[in-house]
């Protein structure tokens, strides 16, 4: 055989077990990197339904968490991952924001990444100290605007959900508050129980047993529509603050250059298992909005994240991370 044929015949064989390797995808077991410690959020959402993924796709599914940096450490090691489809990242909003407060990352966003679907978004809930004196967003406007930095707001650590939803609030409506930052969401709303915090932007699930204690008390959601659990209590949007929406999201992607035939599997795939209703119902306790979107869709949520919060962040924050 002639040298260029027998080149032809490798690339021509390449090829078509290139083609062969996504066709049987996956053939061995999947990885799903959580870029934060075990216990958070974000880890007990995905392996709620870790195993239901595992059922589906028909190989095991293994959730790994590898936390530290804000969320950097388990982002970089996806991003720097072979593009097959055997190592996934299950992030959060923080894909958005690092770019901005973490200067010099070894990873482009969304440049270095193929998103898979949007899973889940979920709202906060803005809790008070029982004896707060206001019980509305009017009243606690009104009050923080004739008060400068008396009021103080909890958040559980720069560049978290909370964080951001209280820099947003505050870009809304104008106010200025004292911002007191802990680590995590627990000794937040902890201290806002206690007294020594006004407020905080925390999840249901963290206010609700100082709720049943009536240690805090409810103000408003920061969702665009009421939380299926507290219907009664409205929207920091409808009362007065137009078009305010501050959610906690999280998403799939894998490294860039992931064939889109396996992007396309897996999308399917979680489109299955999300729709499970006995995931559908252990997931109901966060108040989320569970709807696993395209890959398309949510790549346009990413870019649109990168420049809200690009032009709300400052660089500088990351230095009191």
């Amino acid at each position: 055989m002639k040298p260029w044929s027998l080149l032809l015949g490798t690339l021509v064989l390449g090829i078509v077990s290139s083609a062969s390797a996504n066709t049987d995808y996956p053939n061995r077991p999947v990885r799903i990197v959580v870029p934060f410690a075990p216990g958070g959020g974000g880890d007990f959402i995905v392996r709620t339904w870790s195993e239901r993924l595992a059922q589906v796709l028909k190989q095991p599914v293994v959730v790994e968490n590898r936390g530290g940096a804000g969320t950097v450490t388990g982002t970089e090691y996806v991003a720097r991952a072979a593009p097959d489809g055997y190592t996934l990242l299950f992030t959060s909003t923080a894909l958005a924001t690092n770019p901005t407060l973490i200067p010099g990352l070894r990873y482009r966003t969304p440049e270095d990444f193929a998103p898979v679907g949007l899973v889940i978004t979920y709202p906060f809930v803005l809790a008070a100290r029982s004896d707060f004196p206001h019980n509305t967003v009017p009243e606690l406007i009104a009050f923080a605007s004739k008060n400068p930095e008396k009021v103080s707001i909890s958040n559980s650590g720069e560049g978290s959900g909370s964080a951001l939803a209280a820099t947003l609030f505050k870009e809304a409506t104008g106010v200025s508050m004292i911002n007191v930052s802990y680590k995590g969401a627990g000794p937040a709303i902890a201290d806002v129980a206690a007294g020594h915090v006004d407020l905080t932007f925390t999840g249901m699930s963290q206010v609700k047993p100082f709720l049943d204690g009536k240690k805090v008390k409810v103000l408003g959601t920061s969702g665009l529509h009421r939380m299926a659990s507290a219907k009664q209590v409205k929207t920091i949007a409808e009362q007065g603050v137009p078009g305010f929406n501050s959610v906690v999201w999280w998403g799939m992607v894998a490294p860039a250059g992931t064939p889109k035939d396996v992007i396309a599997k897996l999308n399917a795939a979680l489109k299955t298992t999300l729709a499970d209703p006995a995931i559908v119902e252990r997931l109901a306790v966060i108040d989320g909005d569970v709807e696993v979107s395209t890959p398309e869709a949510f790549e346009k949520l990413i870019r649109e994240e990168l420049a809200r919060w690009g032009r709300l962040l400052k660089p500088t924050d990351a230095a009191k991370r």
